[in-house]
């Protein structure tokens, strides 16, 4: 039995170390005849990206290791006679460098270069004076601005080391920007600087390079519109929504099933399914998260049971940083999830190639973050508008998740005023602002898919005594209380009847539709004077307000009758 790759991105590693691998090289023939001397290829974290690269790297360097027998590429026998290990190959990842200053991404940058640049010596003697010097700037990190013609200045002496043109390999592109975007409130001129040297050191390595074959850069955001590939007319974009490639990244059903298979575990199928399965590339469906699949493997055949095993791997694993910040700071964000959390149909508008700039400003931008980054699907529908949907239960856990702590951070700033108009209320009996603030409450706070239809009731219930009991320090606070007739469902009143002589009582009604919403408030404050709640609050000396509420999903409508 193979072992499993956790977490090795060497292609040299997974082969010789005899790990499970799930068969991917196709992918070298398939990218080198795409259309486009420079090719952009985005998919989300985790998916392979550089697994595939560091294979694409072995097969076609000249100093590259027999590594590919009886894989699917050797089969490919014309492909393979013009380009197996024929090419000088420069292959550099930007995927750790991501510190939260300029200063800190620079000293990465170039550590980053500088070992690449390492790789070159044995030929430092067939070097002019002029680039070994250059060499030798870049190896003892000098000036950053050096920096941005060292991968030029790289392919044009392996070029002419070798007599023919180079393959330019960048893995992760885009993580140095999403860094600076992220931490620039932080160090404000980040952003501004990264972008210019991206845009530099791109430039100047892929516009009109007489020393370069092609090259392929991965990420997970096609950033066009943040200037980076300023001036260049050449890079064409293979993105989630292209028609190519859509297998080659992540796992296939058929490809979970052999993996599965190897280890014992076809009957997890459809659990793993479930889970990990989901996604949509270029319009195929099923690809399988295979960081997820792995783990999930790993730790079935290490003794653990189904249920123990199904966990949200690369939720836990993967950057979640920026996404997190969109939901966090965009409240539009909370309804709409709610409604992907409930099964419901969404049609937003993406426009693959938004900048992370333009996300500031158009906050419905967040939808094509969203997507590329792996956190929902998109279908499109008609030019630029996409049904967008959850792809597994991995995902959902995460949304969940996050959701509930933006209820909770948000509650923070709404409770002040609810608990200020609640001391108005029960003290004057000024209470048509609070019910006011109450209704906007609920309505924005609760979460649908919190709710089941045979005990809706009862969650509003606990939702309104919970929330009330947060900061009603003064006040009692009862529910289901008898008085009269029957049980009240919540009770608020002045401990002391010197803070206040009003005692405000809840009836909760769940309506038949979102239409009669208005007939069950009507309902529950006519049940409050029928039952006679009233009566244990007056023998009291509380002047008594009826407040009814009445609910159908996170539809609320809120009356008092005073």
């Amino acid at each position: 039995m193979k072992r499993l790759p956790i977490g090795v991105s060497s292609f040299e590693e997974m082969i010789n170390k005899d790990y499970y691998y799930v068969d991917k090289t196709l992918l070298i023939k398939d990218a080198y005849e795409l259309d486009g001397k420079i090719k952009l290829i985005t998919r989300p974290r985790r998916f392979g990206k550089t697994l595939n690269m560091d294979m694409i790297r072995e097969f076609y360097s000249i100093d590259g290791k027999d590594l590919f027998s009886n894989l699917k590429i050797m089969n490919e026998r014309e492909f393979v006679k013009d380009h197996y290990h024929n090419y000088p190959v420069i292959f550099v990842s930007f995927k750790e460098v991501k510190q939260t200053s300029w200063k800190d991404a620079q000293s990465k940058i170039k550590n980053t270069i500088s070992e690449l640049m390492r790789n070159t010596l044995k030929i430092i003697d067939e070097l002019d004076e002029i680039d070994r010097q250059f060499l030798e700037l870049i190896i003892e990190r000098r000036d950053i601005s050096n920096y941005e013609d060292s991968l030029k200045f790289l392919t044009r002496i392996l070029s002419e080391r070798y007599e023919k043109k180079v393959i330019l390999l960048i893995d992760e592109y885009d993580v140095p920007i999403e860094a600076a975007y992220m931490y620039q409130d932080e160090d404000p001129k980040y952003y501004k600087m990264m972008i210019a040297f991206m845009r530099n050191l791109l430039t100047a390595a892929l516009k009109d390079n007489p020393y370069l074959e092609f090259a392929i850069l991965t990420g997970v955001y096609r950033v066009a519109k943040e200037s980076i590939f300023s001036g260049l007319n050449n890079v064409a974009n293979y993105t989630i929504f292209s028609p190519y490639m859509q297998t080659h990244f992540g796992f296939t059903e058929d490809e979970v099933y052999e993996l599965l298979k190897h280890y014992n575990l076809e009957d997890d199928i459809s659990v793993v399914r479930d889970w990990y399965n989901g996604y949509v590339f270029g319009g195929v469906e099923g690809i399988y998260n295979p960081w997820s699949v792995i783990y999930y493997v790993h730790n079935r055949i290490g003794g653990s049971s189904v249920e123990q095993s199904l966990q949200p791997y690369w939720i836990n694993t993967s950057s979640n940083d920026l996404i997190i910040k969109q939901i966090e700071t965009n409240p539009f964000l909370q309804d709409k999830l709610d409604m992907l959390l409930s099964k419901e149909e969404l049609i937003v508008p993406i426009d693959p190639f938004l900048s992370l700039r333009e996300i500031d400003e158009n906050p419905s931008g967040v939808w094509t973050l969203l997507a590329n980054a792996g956190y929902l699907n998109a279908m499109q529908i008609h030019m630029d508008r996409y049904k967008v949907f959850i792809p597994n239960k991995e995902i959902e856990k995460f949304y969940k998740t996050r959701v509930m702590r933006w209820i909770e951070k948000k509650t923070k700033f709404m409770m002040y005023d609810l608990m200020t108009s609640l001391d108005e209320a029960a003290s004057k009996g000024k209470v048509d602002r609070f019910v006011r603030l109450l209704e906007r409450y609920l309505s924005s706070s609760l979460s649908y898919f919190d709710i089941g239809y045979d005990d809706a009731e009862r969650v509003y219930k606990a939702f309104v005594l919970g929330m009330l009991s947060l900061g009603t320090n003064g006040y009692m606070v009862e529910t289901e209380v008898e008085s009269g007739y029957g049980r009240v469902d919540v009770a608020i009143y002045p401990k002391d009847r010197r803070y206040g002589e009003y005692a405000l009582l809840m009836e909760l009604k769940r309506a038949s539709d979102e239409n009669n919403l208005e007939e069950a408030v009507k309902e529950a404050l006519g049940q409050i004077g029928e039952r006679r709640y009233k009566e244990k609050y007056e023998r009291l000396g509380y002047r008594v307000v009826p407040i009814g509420i009445a609910f159908f999903g996170k539809r609320v409508f809120v009356k008092f009758d005073f």
